[in-house]
């Protein structure tokens, strides 16, 4: 159960305790993320699967499968639609945030997504850009006029992590290791 103000699902007091010990000490805001997950070599089944942790309610189960068209089932959504999800849902999630930090009360907050794919690169026919444009629109239901609903669009921007990840490089590395019996 929360604790302390909430706005808009929003426990405001946690997280302005959070910003207060990030702003004194930086390393306070980092989170080291680990997951793992397998392939599935069962033939129908979702191809790929893993486990997500949680705080509250320990590790959930998350599965992927390419459509038809790609070599899976499509029996579960695909990895680039999670990934689209995920930027989605964090990008509302950061607005919602910053409005509650802006004693912003909304009664209704939803997004819509549009994305246009190209596959070229997947299916090694060329080496196109997978996503080609990206848009994220807001639809917020508030006493708020548009001018404070925008400005809390432009913070959600600037303070989204898949926002800025979407915009600049992520250092990357793979590797493979052999698994020994």
């Amino acid at each position: 159960m929360a604790s302390g103000q909430v706005l808009g699902n929003v426990q405001v007091d946690r997280l302005r305790e959070s910003m207060r010990r990030a702003a004194e000490n930086p390393s306070a805001a980092v989170l080291q993320v680990e997951m793992e997950g397998s392939w599935d070599f069962t033939e129908g089944q979702p191809q790929y699967k893993g486990s997500v942790a949680t705080p509250a309610r320990g590790p959930v189960e998350l599965v992927a499968d390419f459509p038809p068209q790609y070599g899976g089932w499509g029996e579960a959504p695909s990895p680039i639609q999670y990934c689209l999800y995920a930027s989605t849902g964090c990008f509302l999630s950061t607005y919602a945030l910053v409005a509650a930090l802006e004693g912003v009360a909304l009664r209704s907050l939803k997004v819509k997504l549009s994305a246009r794919l190209n596959m070229q690169r997947f299916l090694g026919a060329g080496d196109a850009p997978v996503v080609e444009s990206m848009k994220w629109t807001v639809l917020a239901d508030a006493d708020a006029g548009m001018e404070t609903l925008d400005r809390l669009r432009v913070l959600a921007e600037e303070r989204c992590p898949a926002t800025w990840c979407l915009r600049n490089p992520v250092p990357l590395q793979t590797e493979v290791q052999r698994i020994t019996p």
